[in-house]
């Protein structure tokens, strides 16, 4: 699938260096002040999980490149919840991952990856998806019919 110039396709497991690879660089965007040993752990993190969940069905994540070069990703992680009158199915995604190098934003690549998730999260029965966004990937979200939820709680076990 091509666009933009850039080839698309669904990442395999030959793909789990260049999804770590990427996590790790936008969380070192997003978190200006990340050390080296704290870049290191996410990176193990990141790879660990990828392994599994791409290995597992549980995650399925999207690439774009220019030539060889890999200019964005996206991913989507797939759970069950019980199911409810809005979902029915009880199925779930939520997007995350979303990362686009700095050159090639502004072109369309991410909202390309964007509705390639998203159909897949449709593909797979989901009843909702959901993620959280960047200032700079709303725009691309709400265009697509995102809205934000104002009752959704966290709490995070150390």
């Amino acid at each position: 699938m091509k666009n933009n110039s850039l080839s698309y396709r669904a990442a395999t497991a030959d793909d789990l260096e260049l999804l770590t690879q990427t996590r790790v660089e936008f969380f070192a965007e997003i978190y200006k002040n990340l050390t080296d040993n704290e870049k290191a752990e996410l990176y193990d993190c990141n790879k660990a999980y990828f392994e599994e969940a791409l290995n597992d069905g549980t995650f399925a994540a999207f690439l774009a490149f220019d030539e060889d070069q890999l200019a964005a990703t996206s991913g989507v992680t797939f759970s069950r919840i019980p199911p409810n009158l809005r979902n029915k199915t009880g199925k779930i995604a939520y997007i995350s991952n979303m990362y686009t190098k700095p050159q090639y934003r502004g072109q369309g690549v991410a909202a390309w990856l964007f509705d390639m998730t998203v159909q897949e999260a449709r593909r797979r029965g989901c009843g909702r998806v959901g993620l959280h966004a960047t200032d700079m990937g709303r725009p691309i979200y709400e265009k697509y019919g995102f809205s934000v939820s104002e009752n959704v709680l966290e709490y995070y076990l150390d």
